[in-house]
């Protein structure tokens, strides 16, 4: 019979997954549509677009080391707060950039408030969720963020279509307060006390996690490319709706989701994995040979699968190599070698579709979500079954 620790839909983790979800829309609805407003109000090329979409990724994979740092040694939920109030009050950055170079700022910025502000969510929210429904609390609390990416996009696109950017602006900037506001009932748990430890390279970094690390970068090159240009890769195509692109990703990411965390509670992360590769790669194949409106739509689905199954397995694994005064830096370092993957992702769209096209572009990733497949059973099983711990 369970008892009340073993809920995982307590008031916290509701309001968790509702600040994650209003916090997550309000980035994704401007991700689909800031390529857009760099190329028509500042003149960029693809090249360009993709490096300054990158400085936000490139500035919070600066800081993560030092987040998951400082989700570890201060008060969880304080920080969570105040770098909450700070990725959101920076989004009034965009309505004020007059020039390219202000922008570029307020980029970098974003992405400083975006790595605390996820780190301390994500440790904060496995701080709320029983230990034995880890996998599945992993599994529904990024399905919120599933939920954000099938909304926010088309959200974005829409008024992109018939309103000025001002009005996607100032939708970011409700979404966010609207986030915080949940995040203010969210009751944390009394950390306990734990000795006092040295500085060291093993606190910002978990050394023996890099094996892993490596893998999941593989994988990420290929989700930055796609949430960053799938749209401009369909208008390319001539496809109408390109905002439902977005809407089919998350669907299928919503989807396997809950399943990938279901199967590592039972023991089954090898296989979770191994699955979600091999549709990852065969989709990102299909997708690079979309011509028509129903493959490009379906590949989206196909895509989301793979990132279903694949995100919330890789992100357990981090958290089962690590001790619990240490989940911010194992955190940390899951976003870390995502971020590395998404901002190489972005940087290598750009450059590969100026010089070919979007479809050579995404060729590139099918090859490189074959090569973490190879990586991972020959690299990162074995250095995850070394240092993963008994719980």
């Amino acid at each position: 019979m369970n008892n009340k620790k073993d809920t995982l839909w307590s008031l916290s983790f509701i309001n968790a997954c509702v600040a994650n979800f209003m916090m997550s829309f309000s980035y994704y609805m401007l991700i689909a549509t800031l390529p857009f407003y760099l190329t028509e109000r500042f003149h960029a090329n693809k090249t360009i677009t993709g490096i300054i979409l990158s400085c936000y990724v490139i500035s919070a994979l600066a800081v993560r080391p030092f987040s998951g740092y400082m989700v570890d040694t201060f008060p969880r939920k304080k920080l969570y707060l105040l770098s909450f109030a700070c990725f959101v009050a920076l989004y009034f950055g965009y309505l004020l950039a007059a020039a390219l170079i202000f922008l570029v700022t307020v980029r970098i910025l974003h992405g400083i408030a975006w790595a605390v502000v996820t780190t301390s969510a994500n440790t904060l929210s496995i701080d709320i969720m029983p230990s034995a429904k880890r996998g599945e609390g992993i599994g529904w609390y990024g399905l919120t963020i599933n939920l954000s990416m099938a909304i926010g996009p088309i959200a974005g696109l829409f008024l992109y279509e018939h309103y000025a950017f001002k009005l996607i602006f100032y939708g970011t900037i409700l979404s966010g307060i609207l986030g915080l506001a949940a995040a203010v009932f969210i009751k944390a748990p009394k950390k306990a006390k734990t000795p006092h430890q040295p500085i060291s390279l093993d606190r910002f970094i978990m050394i023996k996690g890099i094996p892993v690390a490596v893998n999941l970068m593989l994988i990420a090159v290929s989700y930055g490319m796609v949430i960053s240009f799938a749209a401009m890769y369909g208008k390319e195509l001539k496809i109408s709706n390109t905002g439902m692109f977005f809407t089919f990703l998350a669907i299928g990411i919503g989807s396997s989701r809950i399943l990938s965390g279901r199967l590592v509670d039972r023991g089954w992360i090898h296989k979770a994995l191994f699955m979600g590769m091999i549709l990852l790669s065969g989709s990102f194949l299909l997708f690079t040979f979309a011509r028509t409106g129903l493959l490009y739509f379906t590949s989206a689905l196909l895509v989301g699968l793979g990132f279903g199954i694949l995100i919330p397995a890789f992100q357990t694994m981090f958290v089962n190599m690590a001790h619990h005064n240490q989940l911010g830096t194992a955190n940390s370092m899951y976003f870390i070698s995502f971020d590395v993957g998404i901002g190489l992702g972005m940087i290598l769209a750009g450059k590969i579709a100026s010089a070919y096209n979007f479809s050579v572009a995404f060729g590139f990733s099918a090859l490189l979500n074959t090569l973490a497949v190879f990586y991972y059973w020959g690299i990162s099983k074995r250095s995850y079954e070394k240092n993963k711990l008994q719980l």
